[in-house]
């Protein structure tokens, strides 16, 4: 696959699991920014010395380390499909000079309403209820015991930003009490903020809304789950790292927590010795609470329409490292049009 220089900056989609690219070439088309399948200059390894180096690259699930950047030297940007930036080293990119992007605005609707289906359906017990009825056990209902009303409950969640807030709004017609931990959230209506240590203790169910860093790595760990209720249940659609897995599993075999409701987990996917697929009272979901048709398209038309603004030296709503490039450069970091993108 020889590739001509047409002159205009050049993106490619690294890895994604969205098959064709053509979402993203339309949008990124819309600042004149090309872009490229690195999938498919991969397969023609016979023609590697005739493809146009890119200008920035689209990732899924690749680890983007330093030693990538250095074998790439012409990228300006890095897009990471999704919030988090955890496989992207942030300290790297900064040091040379090369934008971070994410799209933290394409699917609060759909991972808080996700976060809402599990918290019911833990509550009411829907799954094991249909595990049940599926068993010949339809008059064995008594297993399921014991379901506490929900009006009756606290609702704690630990991180308030766009995907906390939604849940709130969702959960607040079915619970007694809203509490939340978050260092950086104003005040709430309705909604009593907590330091960590009350947001564990109080909580009957305990929902996980905040990113992985080296801060959070295993928030949840044995001694945090030693300070939940052991009628809590405990509810991630964030980042499986969060969660320290092993120490869930076995408080959940244990009794010393009641239930967990994960759509993350740390290696996904799971090996087949995971040790919480075999832990009771769990339900998982494979990492599917971004998704709707609707927010497929955002995430993808806005990231690169986004990288593809950077490269054409605009200014854009989420410039994950913005003030790390201007600590790096010893200035502020400015761009030649600062209007945001209209869909932001």
């Amino acid at each position: 696959m020889q590739d001509v220089d047409s002159g205009q900056p050049l993106l490619e989609v690294l890895d994604s699991s969205y098959g064709s690219f053509d979402v993203e070439a339309a949008a990124a088309a819309s600042v004149d920014v090309r872009v490229r399948d690195a999938r498919d200059a991969r397969a023609e390894s016979d023609e590697q010395a005739n493809i146009t180096p890119a200008d920035g690259v689209l990732v899924q699930y690749a680890d983007i380390t330093a030693e990538v950047m250095d074998a790439n030297p012409t990228w300006k940007v890095i897009g990471r499909y999704g919030v988090g930036v955890d496989t992207i080293d942030l300290a790297a990119a900064s040091a040379r000079g090369i934008a971070v992007v994410n799209v933290p605005d394409y699917c609060e609707e759909e991972v808080a309403t996700h976060a809402a289906a599990l918290m019911l359906d833990a509550n009411r017990r829907i799954t094991a209820a249909d595990a049940l009825v599926r068993r010949g056990e339809w008059a064995d209902w008594a297993q399921l015991r014991p379901i506490a009303p929900l009006s009756a409950a606290t609702l704690s969640l630990i991180g308030v930003g766009r995907i906390g807030r939604e849940v709130i709004r969702l959960m607040r017609p079915f619970v007694g009490r809203i509490i939340a931990h978050d260092p950086y959230a104003g005040a709430i209506e309705g909604v009593e903020l907590v330091d960590l240590g009350t947001a564990l203790a109080e909580g009957d169910v305990v929902s996980l809304h905040l990113p992985l860093t080296a801060e959070t790595h295993h928030l949840i760990g044995a001694d945090a789950i030693a300070r939940m209720k052991p009628t809590a249940t405990l509810v991630n659609v964030s980042r499986g790292g969060l969660v320290d897995g092993a120490a869930l599993a076995a408080a959940l075999h244990d009794g010393r927590l009641a239930f967990a409701a994960l759509d993350v987990l740390e290696t996904e996917p799971p090996a087949a010795d995971d040790p919480l697929l075999a832990a009771p009272n769990t339900i998982i979901t494979n990492h599917l609470a971004w998704y709707s048709e609707a927010s497929e398209q955002r995430l993808r038309s806005r990231l690169a329409e986004r990288c593809a603004a950077v490269l054409r030296g605009r200014d854009i709503p989420s410039l994950v490292n913005r003030q790390q490039l201007a600590d790096a450069a010893g200035a502020p970091f400015e761009t030649t049009t600062p209007d945001a993108l209209e869909h932001a």
